[in-house]
């Protein structure tokens, strides 16, 4: 059976830095918790979680509450907190919310009575009203993923995702494109109604009007999501051009363009909003602008974990990530 010691010199570092990093008792860098949480991977290690439990009187349990665990976006963030929690001693829970509220709230009550250490949530709104119900649900150490909500008074780290609804539009701008299209998410929420401002942004920057007709509702749903391109796709006068502003929501429009027999990028340009997994395989490639998600779900289990340790305090400050534009085979100027 591996040993703490064991960890110690596969990483190499001294078994006391092994132990701050797994019980968060000390800082540590980045790099050095990569380094040991690798270690931990490689040989097996598992961290006597229970006896620690039984000795702090403490729960090792977190709890992750994400839209949809069958979204690859969101099950890779399950996958890297898992990670972090195995290697720190904790087991983590994960909970689907399906963007619904009040099954959100269920969730929240489920997590108490299992009394879990902290949580990861990515909420379903943003509005004030809500976060004045969050705070009579959430009771532990919390850190709030890529998404804010008025009034929590919880860490956030999130990407910029007004820059995101820019980057894509202005891609699409620079290429000639003026009637461009957007398939949102959920009016109300701080991802879409960002991302839709940056694509406004975007117009406006270039002392352009976009027409509001070719904005439409997708609710981050793939077939909502089709039905919509389908719509776009059906006007008269249609767009040249459309941005999708989540990467299922871009696999919804891919298929209703694909039913109408009409070819991207020579019939239509596309960028989506969060990349997709399998974009490799597609023909055409996708051009995606992409966000840091792994990069800001380890930031996050590791700034909760450290608040569980006691080595950090929750200040409800903002740590902003930047999205990238990968321009790949699905845009194209416009055909005259």
């Amino acid at each position: 059976m591996s040993t703490i010691k064991d960890v110690a010199k596969r990483a190499g570092v001294a078994i006391s830095t092994v132990s701050a990093v797994i019980n968060r008792s000390a800082p540590v860098s980045e790099d050095t918790i990569a380094r040991v949480e690798a270690a931990v991977a490689a040989i097996g290690y598992t961290p006597h979680g229970a006896a620690q439990s039984l000795r702090s009187g403490r729960s090792r349990l977190i709890g992750l509450v994400v839209p949809n665990i069958a979204n690859p976006h969101f099950a890779a963030v399950a996958r890297e907190v898992e990670n972090a929690c195995l290697a720190a001693g904790y087991t983590s829970v994960v909970y689907s919310t399906g963007q619904d509220a009040e099954r959100e709230s269920q969730v929240l009550k489920m997590m108490r009575v299992q009394r879990v250490a902290g949580l990861i949530v990515i909420p379903t709104r943003s509005d004030a009203a809500h976060g004045a119900a969050l705070v009579d649900q959430i009771h532990v150490p919390t850190v709030l993923l890529d998404m804010y909500v008025e009034g929590l008074p919880y860490d956030v780290i999130k990407t910029d995702n007004v820059e995101a609804g820019r980057v894509a539009t202005e891609h699409l701008l620079s290429l000639g494109h003026r009637r461009i299209g957007i398939i949102v998410g959920i009016p109300g929420l701080a991802t879409s109604d960002d991302r839709h401002a940056g694509y406004r942004k975007a117009f406006e920057m270039r002392g352009l009007i976009p027409d509001p007709a070719l904005a439409l509702p997708g609710d981050f749903d793939q077939q909502t999501a089709h039905d919509m391109g389908a719509k776009l796709l059906g006007l008269a006068h249609r767009p040249t051009a459309i941005v999708t502003i989540s990467n299922m929501m871009t696999v919804g429009l891919l298929f209703a363009i694909r039913e109408r027999g009409m070819k991207v990028p020579d019939d239509l340009s596309v960028v989506g909003i969060d990349d997709l997994d399998f974009a490799e395989l597609l023909d055409p490639k996708p051009t995606a602008v992409t966000t840091p998600i792994l990069r800001m779900a380890r930031r996050s289990i590791h700034k909760l974990l450290a608040q569980l340790g006691g080595t950090a305090s929750f200040d409800g400050g903002w740590e902003v990530y930047q999205p990238e534009l990968v321009v790949r085979q699905s845009t194209a100027k416009p055909r005259d």
